[in-house]
Parts: C-alpha cells; structure tokens; sequence
C-alpha cells in the first residue's frame, strides 16, 4: 500500500514537473518587454547581493511554499513559471542566444532541473491536498505528514539548486570581469 502511494506521488511530480517546464518553456518565447525585465532585473540585483546561494533558496522555497496551498498553489506556480520564462526569453533576445539555448542550457546545468523537481513536488502536493478536501476529507490528517515531507524534500532540491546556480553566476562574474579587463 504505501509503496502504490509513493509511486503514484512519484508519477504525479513528474506530470507536474513535465507541465511546469512547458509552461516555462511557452513563457520563453512571449519575452518580457524591456521596462518589465529591467525593473525584474533591479529587483533581483537588490536582493541578491552577498549571499547569492542563500537569497536564491529563499526566493525559490517561498515560491515552493505558495505552490503548495491548496486550490491556487497551481496558479500561482504556473504564473511564476510563465514569468520566468518570460525574463529568460528577454535575456535571450538580449544576449542573441537563441531561447531553446538557453533553456537547455537552464537544465544541463543541473540547477534548473533540481528546481524544477522542487517546484514540482510542491505543486503536485497542492494537487494532492486540494483532491483530499474536496474527495477524502478522512485522509486529510495522514496529508499533513507527506506535506511536511514534500516541503522537506522540496527545499533540499531548491537549495541543492541554489548552491550550483549561485556558483554559476559566481563563474560568469568573474569571466565577464576578465573579458571586460581585456579588450
């Protein structure tokens, strides 16, 4: 019984990871407009600062966190997804690297993926909490516990991403530096 109730999880977090990435990969090609993406990018600048890795979890378990309540966490996800897609596809057309680039670049690097997994899991317990309320009221007390375990699970993959990223960026900081040193 509980191993038919992890693999159907399972099953469920990969539809929903699939689901995400396309809503992601569909934001890539409607690119944000430059006041948008430049008021995102300011933002984001200010915030990060320092502690790149830590401000980058915190930023993505928030979202992880919102993706988990019941009924709208989907939506909520969904929208911040698209708009991911959306920033990713204005630094594209930005850069001149082509958007399918760029996402397969966003994966190969491992963080995407990591983040993906986490943003899935909390999405398909959403799913799974908002069926519980609607079907099996009497299931709704054992939920807690996978909740907590899918929050668990979520931020491990979200900080685990979070460190590649923050080492990423740290990289292409100090190749960008060393470019612009030496014309």
């Amino acid at each position: 019984m509980k191993n038919s109730i992890l693999i159907t999880r399972l099953k469920l977090t990969v539809i929903v990871m699939i689901l995400l990435f396309s809503v992601f990969t569909m934001g890539s090609f409607f690119p944000m407009g430059r006041e948008e993406a430049e008021e995102l990018t300011k933002r984001l600048e200010e915030i990060i600062g320092e502690n790149v890795e830590v401000q980058i979890f915190l930023n993505n378990f928030m979202i992880a966190v919102l993706g988990c309540i019941p009924f709208i966490g989907p939506c909520i996800m969904g929208y911040t997804i698209f708009n991911t897609g959306r920033y990713l596809g204005w630094i594209s057309a930005q850069t001149g690297v082509p958007v399918i680039v760029s996402i397969f670049f966003t994966i190969i690097m491992v963080y995407g993926l990591l983040e993906f997994m986490g943003y899935g899991l909390a999405t398909a317990e959403s799913l799974t909490i908002s069926y519980q309320i609607l079907r099996a009221r009497h299931l709704l007390k054992r939920e807690v516990k996978f909740l907590l375990i899918a929050l668990g699970l979520s931020a491990a993959l979200l900080l685990a991403a979070a460190f590649v990223e923050g080492a990423l960026i740290r990289v292409l900081e100090a190749f960008s530096s060393i470019i612009t040193e030496y014309p």
